[in-house]
């Protein structure tokens, strides 16, 4: 019988995860964004009162119109980035799986209930994210050269 080696633990560089992850939450916010502005009634574009959102906060952002809802758009996503690169690693990487949950959800109800694809969009939706997810923060290389483990 042939002794099995275990392979090594991966070591993982905590900063260099969450820098390369951050990509990734950007565009899942991105995605909720733009998803939830091609959702609006056509009423929206003309009277930014008939905003169709849910979270409170943001109902009320989008309610001021367009330019307003697009400049707090910019100054969230900066700062979401700014944050999680600046707080210690494992505080920023809470916070940016926080903000992939919430906008993957967000973005979910958008492709189930507004593009009425159901689960289906939502499941297949969370499966691209998976893919790009691992392929992003385990990126084969010289340093983890198997596929199988």
């Amino acid at each position: 019988m042939i002794p099995q080696s275990n392979p090594p633990p991966l070591a993982v560089d905590g900063h260099a995860l969450v820098k390369r992850l951050r990509w990734v939450m950007t565009a899942v916010i991105l995605v909720d964004i733009a998803l939830t502005l091609s959702g609006q009634p056509p009423s929206y574009w003309k009277d930014p009162s008939t905003v169709d959102e849910g979270n409170r906060l943001f109902h009320q952002i989008m309610s001021k119109g367009i330019m307003v809802t697009l400049l707090v758009d910019l100054i969230y996503v900066s700062g979401s980035v700014l944050l999680v690169s600046i707080l210690p690693w494992r505080v920023g990487l809470t916070l940016l799986l926080a903000l992939v949950l919430g906008h993957f959800f967000g973005g979910s109800t958008w492709l189930c209930f507004r593009y009425q694809l159901g689960a289906t969009g939502m499941v297949l939706y969370g499966l691209l994210l998976a893919v790009v997810f691992v392929i992003v923060a385990f990126p084969l290389g010289p340093k983890n050269p198997r596929a199988d483990g």
